[in-house]
């Protein structure tokens, strides 16, 4: 299966038969075989002609609009999962104090430890005392987070072993050109952060899009707040995998040059928030720095190849993508809802 991302401003995507076409200025500049795709992406001014929105629709292609430069729109759904007795236990279960604190833990102790994994992996060439404390650190967290009794709680040891975690990260970045200081999100103030942010996006999608092949309500989780329109599921398991897929990428990007300062957009005269406040209405003209059409493609390129990236899964007892373990994380949620096995986070090796 494949996945389309639209970057090109301008471009117009058309329904010919069993293929997609891609035009602009009246040329084709792409096109792919439609019983092949399973997600598209747009991003800022592409249009789609009637005949293509009624094929993702009617095949249930996931079709999520993003701004330009990335940030979440919205999406074509065409039907909740069928399965209506299954969404019934989601929401049975996660009004279950026991389950949900059980599951709230198991989410950010896989984050957490995950951290560690990724560090520990950067810092064995480096040895850098920092960042050795820092995993230890995390170490700690983790134990200590057994013992926590409340969602407040559990969300107070995600923050802390956050903070310890993008302290740490600071410190494995090689490529000088960079600088990073702690995590920002709304708006991003350095090229670093303008990465995260625009990774997380596409890992919500890739979350979003496994829970609605399993058949599940996205917008009911544990670890999150319920809140109109958040995706609580989704954040609750996309949690795991930011180091594992977003930070990843980041990291490689940065430090083996794949992306540098030419490939964002600084804009000095912007009026920033107080730090630590962050917004939800800020336009592009808010943004201090913005990755640029050079570098939201690279960014793709790296962010899929990791999502295919084949690992051993000891779960099947085989080697999986990336992509397809992220769905069996979310079917074992399945299992887990109706009682037949706990879930497990996730391990990056």
């Amino acid at each position: 299966m494949s996945i389309l991302y639209l970057v090109d401003q301008g471009a117009y995507v058309r329904k010919s038969g069993n293929r997609l076409i891609v035009e602009k200025s009246g040329k084709v500049v792409q096109w792919l075989h439609t019983f092949d795709l399973e997600q598209v992406l747009v991003f800022g001014g592409i249009q789609l002609s009637s005949g293509a929105i009624q094929h993702f629709l009617t095949e249930g292609i996931d079709t999520v609009f993003l701004s330009t430069y990335g940030r979440y729109r919205g999406r074509l759904v065409a039907h909740l999962g069928k399965n209506i007795e299954l969404r019934r236990i989601q929401f049975r279960k996660m009004d279950d104090p026991a389950y949900i604190i059980e599951s709230a833990r198991s989410f950010v102790a896989g984050k957490l430890q995950n951290y560690r994994i990724l560090l520990r992996r950067h810092n064995r060439s480096m040895s850098n005392d920092d960042v050795e404390g820092t995993i230890h650190r995390l170490r700690v967290l983790i134990d200590q987070l057994k013992d926590t009794s409340t969602i407040d709680e559990v969300m107070g040891f995600e923050g802390k072993g956050s903070y310890y975690y993008f302290r740490g990260l600071s410190k494995v970045i090689r490529n000088l050109e960079f600088t990073f200081e702690k995590r920002t999100r709304r708006p991003p103030r350095d090229p670093m952060n303008a990465l995260l942010s625009f990774g997380y996006t596409l890992l919500a999608n890739t979350v979003h899009s496994a829970v609605n092949v399993a058949g599940l309500d996205p917008y009911l989780g544990c670890l999150h707040a319920t809140d109109y329109g958040r995706p609580s599921l989704v954040l609750d398991m996309m949690e795991e995998w930011r180091p594992v897929i977003v930070d990843t990428v980041v990291l490689r990007c940065i430090n083996r040059n794949i992306i540098s300062l030419k490939d964002f957009h600084f804009q000095p005269e912007v009026d920033l928030p107080p730090d630590g406040e962050e917004r939800d209405d800020l336009k592009k003209e808010d943004f201090p720095v913005l990755l640029i059409h050079s570098g939201l493609r690279k960014f793709i390129q790296q962010y899929e190849q990791q999502l295919k990236e084949k690992v051993f899964y000891p779960r099947v007892g085989a080697r999986l993508s990336y992509r397809s373990i992220i769905l069996e994380q979310v079917r074992m949620l399945v299992r887990d809802l109706k009682g037949e096995e706990r879930y497990v986070s996730y391990e990056m090796k």
